[in-house]
């Protein structure tokens, strides 16, 4: 008798296991269903890093440059968009804005259209402006030229092939923009982005202060 409930309790045993095994994986799926989805992207989830005002490479042989301000502007070429060559001094007699930037710089995008606004504004004898940029800093000539037509700027443009005038200038940082006079002498530079407006009152300061 003894024996024959011996028998019993282990076939029930051998017959309960398997039962618990699968009620064990339907709890299994069903945690896990009621988990969050994964994201598909994980990187779409990062924040974007803010804009960086990029700073040129200092060339190896490069020395520390003497201010600028108050000191004629450097006889160096510079390059128009058909390829004809000119340089500052060409203009003497006239007051310049000069504006160092790149297509790829975001506040010089958000920049450029002001400059245009403003040099819209100037009229024949009014102040020029020139837009400085290297095609083959971070990007190319065909950029430069897409960008221009994106967003319509008929300004005047100055390749600067090996950022030669960039470091003539001491350009640290895009966009930087120098005010020159009519004689050909650095007055000012102005740091960032700027505005039309902005533009305006620094060019009344500058030019009209005693």
């Amino acid at each position: 008798m003894k024996t024959g409930h011996s028998f019993f309790r282990a076939w029930m045993v051998l017959m309960i296991l398997p039962v618990i095994g699968i009620v064990g994986m339907v709890l299994m799926i069903a945690s896990d269903d009621d988990r969050p989805p994964i994201s598909q992207n994980p990187i779409s989830d990062r924040a974007t890093p803010l804009p960086q005002t990029f700073i040129p490479p200092t060339p190896p042989t490069a020395t520390a440059q003497p201010s600028i301000i108050g000191q004629p502007a450097p006889v160096l070429e510079l390059t128009t968009l058909e390829g004809e060559i000119f340089t500052i001094q060409d203009y003497v007699g006239e007051r310049i804005v000069l504006n160092f930037w790149a297509s790829w710089c975001v506040p010089c995008v958000k920049e450029m259209p002001e400059l245009q606004r403003f040099s819209e504004a100037q009229g024949e004898n009014g102040v020029r402006v020139i837009a400085v940029t290297d095609p083959d800093n971070g990007q190319t000539l065909a950029d430069v030229q897409r960008f221009l037509e994106e967003y319509g700027l008929t300004l005047q443009i100055g390749l600067d092939k090996d950022m030669a005038y960039h470091y003539a200038m001491g350009v640290f940082a895009l966009p930087l923009t120098f005010l020159i006079d009519e004689a050909g002498v650095v007055r000012a530079y102005l740091i960032g982005q700027l505005t039309a407006d902005r533009l305006e009152e620094e060019i009344a300061r500058v030019f009209n202060s005693p």
